[in-house]
Order: structure tokens, then C-alpha cells, then sequence
């Protein structure tokens, strides 16, 4: 009888899924209102609550409630470690103004998100230098919660990560300097230290980071003079490294004593409360340079912060002849979303992003079907599609025409041989179905001409068979018609003729069909990708 009452808690909720009542993304309803609507007991809500968790169907957020997730109908997008290095070529080097023209599909859409606050004068004059001592403090104190330990002395602020990012560059490197990055990540990183005159050499990190062993094998081989390194949810996946995987990595950086930029734009966009673990918060030795910030569409309405560690020295003239000061009203502006008690604070902003990414996932996989799978994500503002079809270069151009602030093609965020399969697409999207109808007619434009030429199956081979064998008796009908003098004889040669053409024709489907099932089934034999195995590999090498 218990057991029945259980499982009538998932019955309600399959029952409210299928009316549509519920759907994924949204808050489900709390453990006593659901008590005493369906007449149960609070603890057997409860279980009934851990019965539905424990199948994937919703979510707990502590201090927030429980979540309905979008459960896929499809295997997850692998997305895997690169095996080899990627040398950028200069003559690869993508167009600056086309990975500008992506910038607002990997910030926040929001209008009200970072706005100025109401009474405040928005054309203030900025503060010289590093910004005011109470914001410096703020940013302190959001930083301290995310394990990284910093002082408000030697916090600077700005109005643009990539500026600092910039002068960065310059000064710890020179022209036909070696610089390795890991990627996937922004396409603005690789962009700028090409056009900079240095040299790029990528790894492409899997769901559970880097190849450590090819990361040694490359710092020994190869001179390199800085590393840049995607945080946790700065990677357009929005991956969660292990803590292993960290520490070696700073373990490494200190052996090595390489200078190195942390690029973390998003570790409040992480789906779960606890404090994401950085680089940098690991940092004992001081050799990396922390980048973050929070970046939204509008004008003058980004924020960023860097803590130049022991570079200080170098940087802080560099810094300020960037120019790049927030004003007083972006200032307080900065103080209140990074207060855990704002009403728009970056926790609060980092619920709703989880939330409405489960709406774009249950909407485009209805709208795609089977022809996109996405990569698991832990957090972050980018959600990454593998299509099964690659769009055309053509066809993404007329894409990317009226969606540039809604996605970014996978060749500018990775240099793997699949990268034009993937997409990123942004999280804060308030409406999907415009894209969605977009990319059903992208892919649909793409496989008419391939199905129109060739069958991809063995299904339109026997039916493309079946066409010729019906085309045939129809013609010779007609040439009766039309010839009603022939003599006999010849009529009689003339079906020998199409009795033979149809034997050829049964034969050739057939030996097709024979072909196709002898494929199917070496596909089928082939080995199938443990994940374990990437997870040994990347944590205990």
C-alpha cells in the first residue's frame, strides 16, 4: 500500500507532463501544497519527490525547491579530448569582426540584468585608476566566496575583459611568442592573440577537461610563453572539471613557472549552489592572471574585474593607459548584483538561465528530432548541439544573418575535424521557435538535394529499384498504343527484352540490399565509447 502511494505521486506528475501542466523548467509545486492537494502524507510526498529525482525527471536546488528537467529521448553529444595538437596557421586566422559580430551569443540577453539602477546619472564621469574602494571590496567579497582569495589592493576594474585580456597579451609576450590555449572557448581569445602577431597552439578539452600527459608532452617539446586557460563554465559546454584535474594542473604551472590567464566569465552561471573551484583559487604561487566579469548585450553595460597577481607590476601601467574605468553609476550598479541578498543578483539570474535551458532543450529537440543531440552541461550561458547533418557554408551564412546574437558555429570555438556538426546556442533566449524553424529549414534545405541525387539507405535504393521496374512496362504499353502495325513477332522479342530488364534490375536491388545489411551489421560490431575511460585518463593519467 505504501509503495502504491509512491508511485501516486509519479502518476501525478506523468499526468500533469502529458496535459502539459508541467513543463520543463518550471518550479514544481512544494512538498506541503502537494500534501494536501493530493491528500498524502508529507513523507510520502517526499519519497515520491526522490523516486522522480532519481529518475532524471526533476531537479533539487537547495534553498530554491524542485526543478522539472527535460528528459532526452536521445543519448548525450560525446564531446572528447583532442588526441594531437592544433597549430593556428596565420593564414587560418579567422576575421577579427567575425568573432565580434558572435560576442552577443556568449553574453546575457537579459535588458533588465545589468541595467543601471533608477535615479542614478548614467553619464557620470569615471573613476581614474582602478575603480572605487567600496566596489573593489564587493568584488572582494563575491570572489572570497568562490574560494579565491584576493584583496582589494590589487583589484582592478574595467568595463571590458577583453581589453584586459588584451594588454595582458602584450605584456607578458612579444610578437612570434608561442602562446597554448584550450579549447573549445571564446572565439575573441584565439582571435586577438593571432592578430597580436603570436602564435597559437590548441588542445581540445573533452567533457572532463585535457589530455594532462599531451599537455606535458607539448609544454616539453614546445616553447611556450603563456597558456590561457577557459575556467570551469567559461568553456562553451559548461563543463565541471574534477578537483584532481586542477591541482595538477596548478601543479604543473608552478613547476613549469608559466605565466597563465584564467578567462572566467561564467562561474555564476553554475547549476548547482555550491561554490565553483577555479584555477585561481588554487593559485598559491601567484603566476596566473584572473579575468572575470559579467558581459550583456547593451552598451556600457558590461562589468569586468582582474587580478593581476604577481604580474602587477607589469600590468597595472598597462592597465591604465587602457583606459578603462567604470563610472559611478555602472559602479553601484555592480555592487548590487554582486550582493547574495539583490533582487537581481547573479544566484537569482543563475536559476533562471538553468530553468529556461531546459525549455530550449524540450522545445528544439522537438522541433529537430533526431537530427541534434546535446553535451551535458553543468552550468554556463552557452547550450552545445551536435547535428547530425553539418549545415552549408551558404545555408549558416543565411543563418547567422538574422541569428549572429543567437549562435556560434563550432569552427570558431573548436578546431576539431567535427567542429562544423557543432552549434553553440545562448541560454537567455526569451523565444527559441524562430530559431528552431530556422534550423529546421537549414538542415532540411541540405539533405533535399543528396536524397534527390542518391539514396542514403537501402530503403530508397529498393524503392528507387521499384520506380524503374513500374517506368518500364508503362513505356512499352505506350509504344504498343502508338505502334498498332508491329507484327507479332517483334512484340513478342519486345517483352523478352523488358522480362530480362526486370531480372537485371531485381538483381542489382537486391545485391544493393545484401550490401547495406553487411554494413549494417560491421557498424553494429564496432566498439562502444566508455566514458570511464576518458575519466581515468584525465584524472589519474
Amino acid at each position: 500500500m505504501a509503495d502504491f502511494l509512491y508511485k501516486g505521486v509519479v502518476d501525478w506528475f506523468l499526468d500533469q507532463m502529458s496535459q502539459e501542466k508541467i513543463v520543463p523548467g518550471e518550479k514544481m509545486p512544494s512538498l506541503r501544497a502537494l500534501s494536501k492537494e493530493l491528500s498524502l502524507s508529507l513523507n510520502t510526498v517526499i519519497h515520491g519527490y526522490e523516486l522522480l529525482s532519481k529518475d532524471g525527471w526533476i531537479e533539487s536546488r537547495p534553498k530554491s525547491g524542485y526543478f522539472v528537467c527535460h528528459r532526452s529521448e536521445r543519448k548525450p553529444a560525446l564531446l572528447l579530448a583532442g588526441e594531437e595538437l592544433s597549430r593556428l596557421k596565420a593564414d587560418e586566422i579567422k576575421p577579427a569582426w567575425s568573432c565580434l559580430s558572435h560576442r552577443g551569443a556568449l553574453v546575457d540577453q537579459s535588458d533588465n540584468f545589468v541595467s543601471s539602477l533608477s535615479g542614478q546619472e548614467t553619464g557620470a564621469l569615471p573613476v581614474l585608476g582602478k575603480g572605487n574602494l567600496e566596489s573593489r571590496e564587493t568584488v572582494c567579497n563575491y570572489l572570497n566566496r568562490l574560494g579565491i582569495k584576493s584583496h582589494a589592493s590589487h583589484l582592478w576594474l574595467g568595463h571590458s575583459p577583453l581589453t584586459f585580456f588584451t594588454q595582458t597579451v602584450q605584456s607578458l609576450t612579444l610578437p612570434g611568442n608561442t602562446v597554448l590555449v584550450l579549447s573549445p572557448c571564446d572565439p575573441r581569445i584565439t582571435t586577438t592573440i593571432q592578430s597580436l602577431g603570436r602564435k597559437v597552439i590548441s588542445i581540445s578539452a573533452g567533457e572532463r577537461g585535457v589530455d594532462l600527459d599531451l599537455v606535458i608532452r607539448c609544454l616539453r617539446d614546445e616553447e611556450i610563453h603563456l597558456l590561457v586557460l577557459p575556467s570551469q563554465f567559461a568553456f562553451p559546454t559548461g563543463q565541471l572539471i574534477s578537483n584532481l584535474s586542477l591541482r595538477r594542473w596548478l601543479a604543473i604551472i608552478d613547476e613549469m613557472k608559466l605565466p597563465t590567464i584564467e578567462w572566467d566569465l561564467c562561474s555564476h552561471l553554475a547549476y548547482h549552489p555550491s561554490a565553483t573551484l577555479t584555477y585561481k583559487s588554487l593559485d598559491q604561487s601567484d603566476h596566473i592572471v584572473y579575468i572575470g566579469g559579467v558581459e550583456s548585450k547593451g552598451a556600457g553595460l558590461s562589468y569586468s574585474w582582474c587580478l593581476p597577481g604577481r604580474h602587477g607590476a607589469l600590468l597595472e601601467g598597462a592597465f591604465l593607459g587602457a583606459d578603462m574605468a567604470l563610472n559611478d553609476a555602472q559602479q553601484v550598479t555592480l555592487n548590487d548584483i554582486l550582493k547574495p541578498s539583490s533582487k537581481r543578483s547573479l544566484t537569482k539570474r543563475a536559476r533562471n538561465i538553468w530553468a529556461n535551458s531546459e525549455k530550449l532543450k524540450a522545445s528544439l529537440e522537438s522541433s529537430l528530432g533526431e537530427r541534434v543531440s546535446f553535451a551535458s552541461s553543468k552550468g554556463g550561458l552557452s547550450l552545445w548541439l551536435y547535428l547530425d547533418t553539418p549545415i552549408d557554408m551558404s545555408n549558416m551564412t543565411s543563418l547567422l544573418v538574422g541569428y549572429r546574437h543567437a549562435i556560434v558555429p563550432g569552427e570558431l570555438i573548436s578546431h576539431e575535424k567535427d567542429a562544423n556538426h557543432w552549434l553553440a546556442v545562448n541560454l537567455s533566449l526569451d523565444d527559441i521557435e524562430p530559431l528552431a524553424a530556422a534550423l529546421v529549414d537549414a538542415l532540411m534545405i541540405e539533405e533535399t538535394p543528396s536524397e534527390i541525387d542518391e539514396g542514403t539507405t537501402s530503403d530508397s535504393e529498393s524503392e528507387s529499384g521499384d520506380e524503374e521496374s513500374l517506368i518500364n512496362p508503362e513505356e512499352l504499353i505506350a509504344e504498343e498504343i502508338i505502334e498498332e502495325d508491329i507484327a507479332s513477332d517483334s512484340l513478342v522479342e519486345d517483352k523478352a527484352q523488358t522480362d530480362s530488364k526486370e531480372e537485371t534490375i531485381q538483381q542489382t536491388s537486391e545485391a544493393k540490399s545484401e550490401e547495406s545489411e553487411s554494413k549494417s551489421k560491421d557498424a553494429a560490431a564496432e566498439p562502444v565509447y566508455n566514458p570511464m575511460l576518458d575519466l581515468i585518463n584525465h584524472d589519474f593519467g
